[in-house]
């Protein structure tokens, strides 16, 4: 990775598969939310060409089927409701 990074926040939509459009070479570093929304924060230099990666977003007890690299899981409704994310391959 490039020394110019910077700590970005992406959007993280609520579907089966989200797409999220990122600078290449960024690192995913937490997955999580802010007031009503879910958000991926990564590493990544902003100069950097844009990519779409997928990200497999499943909720507890929901069937997987094939996913890739897991990233983290977060609580959405006071932790009612749990979903956990994986980069799709």
């Amino acid at each position: 990775m490039d020394t110019l990074t910077m700590v970005w926040k992406f959007p993280l939509p609520m579907k089966d598969i989200a797409e999220i459009e990122m600078p290449i070479g960024a690192e995913v570093l937490y997955v999580g939310t802010q007031g009503q929304g879910a958000f991926l924060w990564a590493r990544a230099n902003p100069d950097a060409p844009r990519k779409t990666r997928r990200f497999r977003v499943a909720g507890t007890g929901h069937t997987l089927g094939t996913v890739g690299t897991y990233i983290g899981s977060f609580m959405l409704l006071d932790g009612a409701l749990v979903f956990h994310v994986f980069e799709a391959e």
